[in-house]
């Protein structure tokens, strides 16, 4: 873990970016990157970004940047940040945005760094502590965790949701959490927030109420 959660940050919100805070049919770092006169307006916003924050984006894919910076939702950044404002969470990651190239030995890399520097555009950096496991799964865990599923006859739980009760086994202080993501993520029942498009309001006031037990 990146990060040590301290005693009283025991509520844990597992994050995914595309159709939570990146509507999935926004497509506008797409002109932004290049207009059609061929033309990019990237060096001005890597200099802006630097100025504001210290921090060199061209060591980022420009797409990635650029994604972060035009198609993220600021209403769904802002309700993200109130709901764990309202219930004191900080979150861990679960998006494939977590990933970066494979490595040479075929693991998938940390993009830890990567993504605290994107988050610090919107001041999320301080709430975001970690990453799900992106490499290796004890077999013996998975097989475990859907022996315990209770879903259709030969129905097992998707590697997400693997990845999330995986985090959470590792980390026994957490006392409540919720995931956060546009796909259908079976065996979380309880926990488990399904946005259509972005993160909405009524996506916020149910991950409040998980969080702070307001049922």
């Amino acid at each position: 873990m990146h990060e040590q959660i301290r005693s009283m940050e025991r509520k844990i919100i597992f994050l995914d970016i595309d159709g939570v805070l990146q509507p999935i049919d926004s497509r506008k770092r797409f002109r932004h990157v290049r207009n059609p006169n061929g033309e990019s307006d990237m060096p001005r916003l890597y200099e802006l970004l630097e100025y504001d924050f210290n921090i060199d984006y061209r060591e980022h894919h420009r797409y990635d940047v650029a994604a972060v910076f035009f198609d993220w939702d600021k209403e769904s950044i802002a309700l993200l940040k109130l709901t764990l404002n309202l219930t004191g969470a900080m979150f861990v990651l679960s998006s494939d945005w977590r990933l970066t190239d494979l490595q040479p030995n075929g693991d998938w890399g940390d993009g830890y760094g990567r993504m605290k520097d994107f988050f610090t555009i919107y001041g999320l950096e301080k709430y975001y502590i970690d990453n799900t496991e992106c490499n290796y799964i004890d077999k013996a865990f998975i097989e475990e965790a859907n022996a315990k599923y209770d879903g259709k006859e030969g129905e097992t739980l998707p590697s997400r949701t693997i990845e999330i009760l995986e985090w959470l086994s590792r980390n026994p202080d957490v006392e409540k959490w919720v995931a956060i993501d546009d796909m259908r993520l079976t065996g979380l029942d309880g926990h488990f927030v399904n946005t259509k498009r972005r993160y909405k309001w009524r996506d916020a006031e149910k991950a409040i109420k998980i969080l702070n037990d307001c049922f």
